[in-house]
């Protein structure tokens, strides 16, 4: 991190895989995996069904997903390079390096779903907002989140996250 912060980024966007890969319990990385790579290969099979050069479907599920699933499901320890985490265990790390989310706009929102919307297969598409994440699956499976940070230093962004606990133990005591 204190790379990235040396060029001094006025904005930093991150898009993750929305899905916790990096659990040491096995069971949960592969049930984990499972519903990550179900939701990955039907979204290839429905928006692909129609035009499919030379069966690029399966070489990019075979290839991509492939070596992704093998690595989350078969590697331990240095090996398993894929440790895909939550927006919220990105909330608390950035926070911990002094960094601040900043919200994207209603209007980005919108704006993916629009682009999502163009395509034949679009309406299994899910765009929707994750507090000040944008997050975008297929169906009922979350797969990428895009979020916005900048430096702020430590203090600034551990005192945002306090008064976000302080609103959210308010509204749930009041």
């Amino acid at each position: 991190m204190r790379l990235v912060k040396s060029i001094r980024p006025r904005l930093m966007v991150v898009v993750e895989t929305e899905a916790n890969h990096n659990s040491p319990d096995f069971g949960h990385r592969f049930v984990e995996s499972l519903f990550t790579a179900a939701a990955c290969f039907d979204c290839l099979a429905e928006c692909a069904k129609d035009d499919d050069p030379a069966g690029m479907r399966e070489a990019v599920g075979a290839r991509f997903l492939g070596e992704r699933i093998r690595n989350v499901v078969a590697a331990e320890g240095a090996e398993r390079v894929v440790r895909d985490v939550r927006i919220g265990v990105w909330r608390k790390y950035f926070a911990r390096c002094g960094m601040l989310e900043i919200e994207l706009s209603e209007l980005a929102v919108r704006h993916a779903r629009l682009v999502v919307n163009r395509f034949p297969c679009g309406a299994a598409c899910v765009v929707g907002a994750e507090g000040k994440s944008v997050v975008m699956g297929w169906k009922d499976t979350p797969l990428l989140c895009v979020s916005t940070w900048k430096f702020v230093g430590p203090k600034k962004a551990r005192a945002a996250v306090e008064k976000k606990q302080r609103r959210r133990s308010g509204k749930r005591n009041g």
